[in-house]
C-alpha cells in the first residue's frame, strides 16, 4: 500500500499546473509547481485587465523556468459566474495557450471552487454570489462521504427568500454570503472569492482522477445567460459594421 500511495505522491508532484482566474473582483494566476510551494500574482479585474494577464503569466512562467519550449503540463481556468468581460479575457488566454502548447485545459466552477474550501464538518454548503440588481445567484452543495457535490441547480434569488428556503444550519460561502439572513455559519471575507492557486489545486486533482474536458467547447458560466448572449450578439453586429 505504501508503494501505491508513493507513486499517487509522485504524479501528482509531476504535473506543473498554471491557472487564470479573472471572473471575479481580482484577478489572478498561478503555478502550481512540481515541488515547493505555488506562486500567484494579482491584479485589479478592470478595465486593464487584457493589457495586464499576459505579462503576469509570463513573468510568472519565467520566474519558474517555464516557457513555450518547456511549458506547464496542465492549464485551468475560473468558468465562472463572475464578470462578463473577465471571463470572456480568462477562457480566451487559457484557450490560446493549451492549444499553443499542446496541453490539457479543465475549466472549473466558481461556485464549485468556494464549496470544496468550506471546512470538513460542513454537511451542507450555499454558495452565494452577488449577481447585482438586488439579486444572489445561488446553488446548494453536500458533503458526501468526504466528497462536495451540488444539489439542484443554480438560480437567482432575492436574499430575503433565499434565507427562508435554508431550514437547516449551512454553511455559506461566496461574496453574498453576508446577504443571506439567519444563524448560518460564513465563510471568512477575505475567502470570498477563489484563487487562481485553489482552481490549479481543484484541477490537478481532477486530471490525476482521470477527468478530461473538451477544450474547445468550453464555455464560461454567466450569472444571466440569456442577457451574455445577448451581448455576445451585440457586440458582434457591431464587429460586423
Amino acid at each position: 500500500m505504501r508503494g501505491a500511495r508513493g507513486g499517487r505522491d509522485e504524479r501528482c508532484r509531476a504535473v506543473i499546473v498554471l491557472a487564470i482566474e479573472t471572473a471575479g473582483p481580482r484577478g489572478s494566476v498561478a503555478l502550481l509547481p512540481s515541488e515547493g510551494l505555488p506562486e500567484q500574482v494579482e491584479f485589479q479585474a478592470s478595465g486593464r485587465l487584457g493589457a495586464e494577464l499576459a505579462p503576469a503569466i509570463q513573468g510568472l512562467l519565467r520566474r519558474q523556468g517555464l516557457g513555450p519550449e518547456q511549458p506547464p503540463d496542465l492549464v485551468a481556468v475560473d468558468l465562472g459566474p463572475g464578470s462578463y468581460t473577465g471571463l470572456r479575457i480568462g477562457l480566451a488566454a487559457a484557450k490560446g495557450l493549451a492549444f499553443a502548447w499542446g496541453k490539457p485545459l479543465l475549466g472549473v466552477r466558481a461556485d464549485e471552487a468556494l464549496a470544496e474550501e468550506a471546512p470538513p464538518d460542513a454537511e451542507r454548503i450555499l454558495c452565494a454570489l452577488d449577481a447585482s440588481r438586488g439579486e444572489v445567484y445561488a446553488v446548494r452543495y453536500a458533503r458526501t462521504a468526504g466528497a462536495v457535490e451540488r444539489r439542484g441547480e443554480a438560480g437567482l434569488y432575492d436574499p430575503a427568500d433565499l434565507a427562508r428556503l435554508l431550514d437547516e444550519p449551512t454553511w455559506v460561502v461566496g461574496d453574498a454570503a453576508e446577504r443571506v439572513g439567519g444563524g448560518h455559519r460564513r465563510a471568512p471575507a477575505e475567502r470570498a472569492w477563489p484563487t487562481a492557486v485553489r482552481i490549479a489545486r481543484i484541477a490537478r486533482r481532477r486530471h490525476l482522477a482521470g477527468e478530461r474536458q473538451d477544450a474547445i467547447g468550453l464555455a464560461p458560466v454567466y450569472y444571466r445567460p440569456n442577457e451574455a448572449e445577448a451581448q455576445r450578439r451585440q457586440r458582434a453586429m457591431k464587429e460586423r459594421t
